[in-house]
This record gives C-alpha cells, sequence and structure tokens, in this order.
C-alpha cells in the first residue's frame, strides 16, 4: 500500500500484513494513549479498507520500541528465564491459532532460542521472595499482559510492599496523571507508609478517539 511515512511525511510503499496488523493491535493495545486510536483506526479498515492509519501506528511503534528496546538482552532473559520452562506438548495450538495474534509469538520465541546465546539459570529463581525493602507496584486494571493479580502476588513478598492499580490503564504507568507525585512521595520517604495515593483513583486513560479532533466533549 501507499502511505506517507508517519514520521517524515514522505511518500512510501509498505506492504502490510497480518502479521503486521497483529503486533499493531497487540503493541496499542498496552498504553491507554495508543489504544484510545484503535477504535478510529479499525473503523476504517473495516469500512473503507483503509489500513494505512494502522500500517503507520505500526511503523511508529516499531520504530519507538527499536529504540528503546536492547533486543538482544531481552532474548538472553526470555531464553534463559521463560522459554525453557513452557510445555509445548501441553499447549492447545488450535486454541492459540484462533486468536488475533496465534502462534506468530510464541513460534518465533521457540525459534530464536534454538540458537540465541543464554547463560545458567539460579537454583533458586523461582523461589518465593522474601523482602524488608520499600516496595511500590504499579499496575494497570486493563493491563494485556501484566495484570494487576501479578503485582498483588509480589507484593505478598515485601513486607513493606504497597500495590496501586489504575482503573483503565494498560502496561506502564510513571506517566499516568498523578504518578509523578506518589513517586516522588514515595522516593522522599523510602517508605510506603503514609503515602498519599488518593489521586490515583480519579485519574483516567485517554478516551476513545471518534473522530480525528480527538475524543467526544
Amino acid at each position: 500500500m501507499a502511505l506517507a511515512d508517519p514520521s517524515s511525511g514522505d511518500p512510501t510503499r509498505f506492504s502490510f500484513s497480518t502479521a503486521h496488523l497483529a503486533t499493531v493491535l497487540r503493541l496499542a493495545s498496552y498504553t491507554p494513549e495508543y489504544a484510545a486510536l484503535l477504535p478510529l483506526m479499525l473503523d476504517d479498515a473495516a469500512a473503507r479498507q483503509d489500513y494505512a492509519p494502522l500500517a503507520a501506528q505500526f511503523l511508529l511503534v516499531e520504530r519507538g520500541y527499536a529504540e528503546a528496546l536492547a533486543t538482544g538482552m531481552h532474548n538472553s532473559v526470555v531464553c534463559t528465564e521463560d522459554v525453557p520452562f513452557y510445555d509445548l506438548r501441553a499447549i492447545d495450538r488450535e486454541r492459540l491459532a484462533d486468536t488475533f495474534l496465534g502462534t506468530l509469538q510464541l513460534d518465533g520465541l521457540d525459534t530464536v532460542c534454538r540458537i540465541w546465546p543464554h547463560g545458567p539459570i539460579d537454583a533458586d529463581f523461582h523461589a518465593p521472595l522474601r523482602s524488608a525493602v520499600p516496595a511500590l507496584l504499579l499496575s494497570g486494571s486493563d493491563d494485556p499482559v501484566t495484570p494487576p493479580a501479578f503485582a498483588i502476588l509480589a507484593a505478598r513478598g515485601f513486607s513493606h510492599g504497597l500495590s496501586i492499580v489504575l482503573g483503565g490503564f494498560g502496561h506502564g504507568q510513571l506517566t499516568a496523571p498523578c504518578m509523578d507525585r506518589v513517586l516522588a512521595q514515595f522516593l522522599a520517604r523510602a517508605s510506603v507508609v503514609g503515602l498519599d495515593v488518593s489521586c490515583t483513583r480519579r485519574a483516567r486513560p485517554m478516551p476513545f478517539f471518534t473522530s480525528l479532533n480527538g475524543p467526544p466533549p
């Protein structure tokens, strides 16, 4: 398809596949800012067969992750700490294939980790954590990859821990409204005792865009 490059505006051609669509749907659902655009872009694709906005969003997300993510380190960690514990025989591939991501990510990780260098893992890697270090655990109620249940479970290992769940938010809460004040308090106190987190209950994610002008008033 022909589209304007989302960074430069220059005319470009891009072969937008189902794998690209699955990737942009997955990664855009991580944060409320990206997720707010999805219904509008999907409506354009369904009503007018216009996939250019989704393709442009894919290119932006891909470039952003390429700059922020150390892929080699990611592979070394995942191939050491995660993939060796997958029981591929127990995975229902037929059911997985019916999801929008299908078996793409699973097969990709399995293939990469067969050849990617990775190191040993500590014998107590899966042992329950016990720590008295002050810990602030942040979650979004709509996080598609690390749900609040994970943080609540992890918080059990911290005798001085606090788990905060932001309603409607996705993956990553550091830039959520008022979170800067909460983090400043936590760092200044080096404790969760007496931490005022009331503002997090009023924080709201960006609403869905209904047009290119933004969310409805």
